[in-house]
Protein backbone atom coordinates (compact mmCIF):
# COMPACT_ATOMS: atom_id res chain seq x y z
CA UNK A 1 0.00 0.00 0.00
CA UNK A 2 1.39 3.65 -0.68
CA UNK A 3 0.46 5.82 2.49
CA UNK A 4 0.98 8.80 0.51
CA UNK A 5 -1.79 8.33 -1.64
CA UNK A 6 -4.16 8.87 1.43
CA UNK A 7 -4.89 12.43 2.12
CA UNK A 8 -3.25 14.49 4.37
CA UNK A 9 -4.81 15.50 7.89
CA UNK A 10 -4.56 19.27 8.40
CA UNK A 11 -4.63 20.12 11.98
CA UNK A 12 -7.69 22.24 13.15
CA UNK A 13 -5.85 24.67 15.64
CA UNK A 14 -2.39 25.18 16.07
CA UNK A 15 -2.15 22.59 19.16
CA UNK A 16 -3.92 19.63 17.37
CA UNK A 17 -0.90 17.97 15.54
CA UNK A 18 -2.05 14.96 17.64
CA UNK A 19 -5.61 14.89 16.93
CA UNK A 20 -4.93 14.76 13.08
CA UNK A 21 -2.14 12.47 13.44
CA UNK A 22 -4.36 9.93 15.38
CA UNK A 23 -7.27 10.62 12.58
CA UNK A 24 -4.37 10.10 9.37
CA UNK A 25 -2.82 7.14 11.50
CA UNK A 26 -6.47 5.21 11.98
CA UNK A 27 -7.33 5.77 8.23
CA UNK A 28 -4.01 4.14 7.25
CA UNK A 29 -4.08 1.16 9.81
CA UNK A 30 -7.85 -0.23 9.29
CA UNK A 31 -8.51 -3.52 10.93
CA UNK A 32 -11.38 -2.42 13.23
CA UNK A 33 -9.83 0.80 14.69
CA UNK A 34 -12.34 3.68 15.00
CA UNK A 35 -12.48 5.53 11.77
CA UNK A 36 -12.94 9.17 13.45
CA UNK A 37 -12.83 12.67 11.82
CA UNK A 38 -10.49 14.85 13.55
CA UNK A 39 -13.36 16.37 15.55
CA UNK A 40 -13.99 13.01 17.16
CA UNK A 41 -10.81 12.76 18.13
CA UNK A 42 -10.97 15.60 20.10
CA UNK A 43 -13.85 15.13 21.55
CA UNK A 44 -12.73 11.50 22.81
CA UNK A 45 -9.86 13.26 24.46
CA UNK A 46 -10.85 16.36 25.36
CA UNK A 47 -10.18 15.36 29.22
CA UNK A 48 -6.55 14.36 28.34
CA UNK A 49 -5.73 17.45 27.12
CA UNK A 50 -4.09 20.91 28.39
CA UNK A 51 -6.48 24.04 28.44
CA UNK A 52 -4.64 25.19 24.89
CA UNK A 53 -5.93 21.74 23.18
CA UNK A 54 -2.52 20.04 23.03
CA UNK A 55 -2.58 16.50 24.45
CA UNK A 56 -0.92 15.75 27.66
CA UNK A 57 2.59 12.92 27.07
CA UNK A 58 0.75 10.32 29.83
CA UNK A 59 -2.20 10.91 28.20
CA UNK A 60 -0.59 9.84 24.81
CA UNK A 61 1.70 7.59 26.00
CA UNK A 62 -1.00 5.61 28.34
CA UNK A 63 -4.30 6.69 26.89
CA UNK A 64 -3.66 5.70 23.62
CA UNK A 65 -1.88 2.45 24.64
CA UNK A 66 -4.75 1.25 26.70
CA UNK A 67 -7.85 2.27 24.49
CA UNK A 68 -8.50 -1.01 23.75
CA UNK A 69 -10.66 0.57 20.42
CA UNK A 70 -6.89 1.88 18.58
CA UNK A 71 -5.00 -1.20 19.30
CA UNK A 72 -2.01 0.66 19.55
CA UNK A 73 1.95 -0.05 21.03
CA UNK A 74 3.37 3.53 22.75
CA UNK A 75 6.97 3.68 23.84
CA UNK A 76 9.67 6.42 24.77
CA UNK A 77 12.65 6.39 22.79
CA UNK A 78 15.96 8.91 24.03
CA UNK A 79 17.26 11.09 21.78
CA UNK A 80 19.48 12.32 20.24
CA UNK A 81 20.23 9.22 18.26
CA UNK A 82 22.86 10.03 15.24
CA UNK A 83 20.36 7.94 13.08
CA UNK A 84 17.09 6.74 14.86
CA UNK A 85 18.97 3.09 14.54
CA UNK A 86 16.94 1.81 17.40
CA UNK A 87 13.69 2.87 16.68
CA UNK A 88 11.39 0.67 15.55
CA UNK A 89 10.31 2.06 12.40
CA UNK A 90 9.35 0.35 9.52
CA UNK A 91 7.31 0.53 6.41
CA UNK A 92 3.95 1.04 8.36
CA UNK A 93 2.73 4.39 9.53
CA UNK A 94 4.24 5.35 13.01
CA UNK A 95 3.14 8.30 15.24
CA UNK A 96 6.14 10.43 16.63
CA UNK A 97 5.96 13.13 19.32
CA UNK A 98 9.05 15.24 19.10
CA UNK A 99 10.27 18.49 20.44
CA UNK A 100 10.70 20.22 16.86
CA UNK A 101 14.03 21.84 16.60
CA UNK A 102 12.26 25.92 17.09
CA UNK A 103 11.10 24.27 20.82
CA UNK A 104 7.69 23.17 20.16
CA UNK A 105 6.12 19.51 20.65
CA UNK A 106 4.79 18.73 17.79
CA UNK A 107 3.61 15.39 15.78
CA UNK A 108 3.88 13.27 12.65
CA UNK A 109 3.11 10.16 11.43
CA UNK A 110 6.09 8.79 9.72
CA UNK A 111 7.37 5.58 8.00
CA UNK A 112 10.87 4.79 6.43
CA UNK A 113 11.29 5.92 3.33
CA UNK A 114 14.80 4.86 2.39
CA UNK A 115 17.88 4.72 4.33
CA UNK A 116 18.30 8.35 6.41
CA UNK A 117 14.68 9.41 5.92
CA UNK A 118 11.01 8.76 6.70
CA UNK A 119 7.94 9.63 4.47
CA UNK A 120 5.91 12.13 6.95
CA UNK A 121 2.03 13.35 7.21
CA UNK A 122 2.86 16.53 8.20
CA UNK A 123 -0.39 18.18 9.83
CA UNK A 124 0.45 21.92 10.25
CA UNK A 125 0.43 22.88 6.47
CA UNK A 126 0.49 25.07 4.96
CA UNK A 127 2.67 26.55 7.70
CA UNK A 128 1.72 29.17 9.53
CA UNK A 129 -1.75 28.53 8.26
CA UNK A 130 -4.79 29.58 9.25
CA UNK A 131 -6.59 27.57 11.83
CA UNK A 132 -9.45 25.41 10.26
CA UNK A 133 -8.13 25.76 6.80
CA UNK A 134 -4.78 23.47 6.96
CA UNK A 135 -4.79 20.73 4.92
CA UNK A 136 -1.53 19.01 5.88
CA UNK A 137 0.95 17.81 3.47
CA UNK A 138 3.03 14.61 2.93
CA UNK A 139 7.14 15.00 2.87
CA UNK A 140 10.09 13.29 3.19
CA UNK A 141 12.14 14.87 5.77
CA UNK A 142 15.87 13.68 7.31
CA UNK A 143 15.75 11.86 10.86
CA UNK A 144 17.77 14.90 12.12
CA UNK A 145 14.22 16.62 12.17
CA UNK A 146 13.52 14.71 15.25
CA UNK A 147 16.54 14.43 16.99
CA UNK A 148 16.08 17.44 19.19
CA UNK A 149 15.33 17.23 23.04
CA UNK A 150 15.61 13.93 24.70
CA UNK A 151 13.33 11.58 23.57
CA UNK A 152 10.52 10.94 21.24
CA UNK A 153 7.49 9.14 21.63
CA UNK A 154 6.14 6.56 19.05
CA UNK A 155 2.71 4.56 19.21
CA UNK A 156 2.11 1.96 16.12
CA UNK A 157 -0.59 -0.33 15.61
CA UNK A 158 -0.53 -3.66 17.15
CA UNK A 159 -0.88 -6.88 15.46
CA UNK A 160 -4.41 -8.38 14.56
CA UNK A 161 -3.34 -11.11 16.90
CA UNK A 162 -3.86 -8.70 20.36
CA UNK A 163 0.05 -8.90 21.25
CA UNK A 164 0.94 -6.12 23.46
CA UNK A 165 4.56 -6.20 22.56
CA UNK A 166 5.89 -5.92 18.51
CA UNK A 167 7.47 -3.29 16.30
CA UNK A 168 5.61 -1.56 14.08
CA UNK A 169 6.47 -4.06 10.75
CA UNK A 170 4.84 -6.76 13.04
CA UNK A 171 1.82 -5.32 12.76
CA UNK A 172 -1.05 -6.40 9.56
Amino acid sequence: MSFTSIPSVGQLHENSCWAACLTWFLKASPGGRPSWTQKQVITEYTRSCMPDGSMYDGAMMNGWANDTRLKMNTLLFETPDPDLADLPLGSKPVCIAFKHVTGFAHMNVIWRADPGYVMCMEPYWPFPGTDGKRTGRMVRRAFEHFNYGDRVLLAWARPFDGATTSSPDDAS
